[in-house]
């Protein structure tokens, strides 16, 4: 039946839209988080570099 197919098609697209608003917030979010990260080593790290810690100045 072409109502049922355009109907699928219908539930398909909106299915896609939201799968694709789902992975750019997942994205964002692992952004937010690498950089969440990086602040907080170099934080950790900044009293410890003297000494040779990880990243030494």
């Amino acid at each position: 039946n072409l109502n049922r197919i355009i109907q699928l098609q219908a539930v398909l697209e909106i299915i896609t839209n939201q799968t694709a608003v789902a992975l750019d917030l997942l994205a964002d979010q692992a952004i937010q988080m690498q950089t969440t990260v990086y602040q907080h080593r170099m934080v950790l790290e900044y009293p410890l570099a003297a000494q040779g810690g990880v990243w030494k100045i």
